[in-house]
């Protein structure tokens, strides 16, 4: 290619990536507050020798994907995962628009018709599932030796969940996360999919500030009888002793902590990361050397549900969504130790740019880690295990291993 013609492709995708951003209303604002918090962040995580074969991860929308991800990536080290209004992985296939307008759709109707309005005809749309398997094969390809062999899929336990009212991301994108799983060898006794026609965009909880049929931020839904916490975490350790679950047990205020996630970045490469995470330690967990190993759940935030993220009024979510996601109380009475890592809104490295373009706060499941600035084609190390974020969490999950 010219130079010139590679200078108009690229002025030419800055104005895609700009224009993506004004249209949904992804406009990057002054950085959130920081959550409040009487007491410092740990240095780092503990070292609390947890069970190395009951390590499980779930996730809310772009969660959804970062768990899927992490799960592939990670397949030979994990016991299952719990996708909760999430597709396939390889869904984006690397490209900004289409994680925006085949993997979800914008939250906000009024950012969708502005969209609308500029690009005659634009709108989501979702690929049929024989297509959306020929693009997680190939991701699958592409990533090989960057990934563990997907044949280690076949051992974990899978537990789905979609929303009837979901227009974000839609029912038939976990319908083709579900097809996924089947193709590469999760037996049908392993796989859960829970459909439930009430349901907007969210994760359902207990006591969830948000209706069960609507779509807003903090995307925790009040839906009469389902704690989807409750009910991933019963699914992912059934096969496991002392299963089922025990009943639930009020969550500990000093059970929740905050931690540095510095200790586990690359010096020098942009990852999208908060400063701080936070870990939920059940008081049967800190019993010492030779207590029985507890296990480990990690869980990952959905967009604008991370800790700086603005929630209603402009105020930082803080730990709403650690807090009051579900997970705390039946990890107290279980034994089992969560991990909350978060990532924080954050601005393109150049206008128009798709690097760094992150405004709402979401895990990476379309490439905006990487520095090689592209609106589409095999931009897939987001995706592997050199990704910065799935590095980075690998090393927080190690560290709580560790004996």
């Amino acid at each position: 290619m010219s130079r010139l013609r590679r200078a108009v492709a690229g002025r030419l995708r800055r104005a895609v990536a700009s224009l993506l951003a004004a249209s949904l209303g992804l406009v990057a604002a002054a950085a959130p507050a920081q959550p409040t918090s009487a007491a410092r962040p740990l240095a780092r995580l503990p070292a609390l020798g947890l069970a190395a074969d009951g390590v499980t991860v779930s996730g809310l929308s772009s969660g959804a994907y970062m768990a899927g991800q992490f799960q592939v990536a990670h397949a030979a080290s994990l016991a299952g995962a719990a996708l909760l209004a999430g597709g396939p992985y390889g869904c984006s296939r690397g490209a900004l628009t289409t994680a925006m307008y085949q993997c979800a759709c914008p939250a906000n109707p009024d950012a969708a018709q502005r969209l609308r309005n500029l690009i005659p005809g634009a709108g989501c749309s979702v690929l049929a599932p024989s297509a959306l398997a020929v693009f997680a094969d190939a991701a699958l390809l592409a990533n090989q030796g960057a990934i563990d062999d997907p044949a280690q899929l076949a051992r974990h336990r899978v537990w789905l969940f979609s929303g009837g009212h979901d227009q974000v991301v839609v029912p038939a994108l976990v319908d083709a996360a579900e097809a996924f799983y089947r193709r590469h060898g999760v037996p049908a006794a392993q796989l859960q999919h829970t459909r439930l026609a009430s349901a907007g965009h969210g994760l359902p909880a207990p006591d969830g500030p948000v209706a069960c049929a609507v779509t807003a931020t903090p995307y925790l839904l009040r839906c009469p009888g389902q704690d989807s916490a409750g009910e991933l975490l019963a699914w992912l350790y059934a096969a496991t002793p002392g299963a089922p679950l025990l009943p639930p047990l009020a969550a500990r205020a000093a059970g929740l902590q905050r931690f540095s996630q510095q200790p586990y970045r690359q010096a020098g490469v942009f990852d999208g990361l908060d400063d701080s995470g936070w870990l939920y330690l059940p008081s049967a967990c800190t019993a010492g050397p030779g207590a029985p190993a507890c296990r480990l759940h990690v869980v990952f935030h959905g967009c604008m549900q991370g800790q700086t993220a603005n929630g209603p009024g402009g105020k930082a979510i803080g730990a709403q969504f650690v807090a009051g996601a579900g997970y705390n109380r039946w990890a107290e009475a279980n034994r089992i130790v969560l991990l909350y890592p978060q990532v924080r809104a954050s601005r393109a490295a150049r206008p128009g740019a798709s690097f760094q373009l992150n405004p709402e706060g979401c895990w990476d499941f379309w490439g905006y880690t990487d520095p090689a600035e592209s609106l589409g084609g095999p931009q897939r190390r987001f995706a592997t295990r050199q990704a910065p974020q799935l590095a980075a969490v690998k090393r927080m999950v190690d560290d709580l291993l560790r004996r």
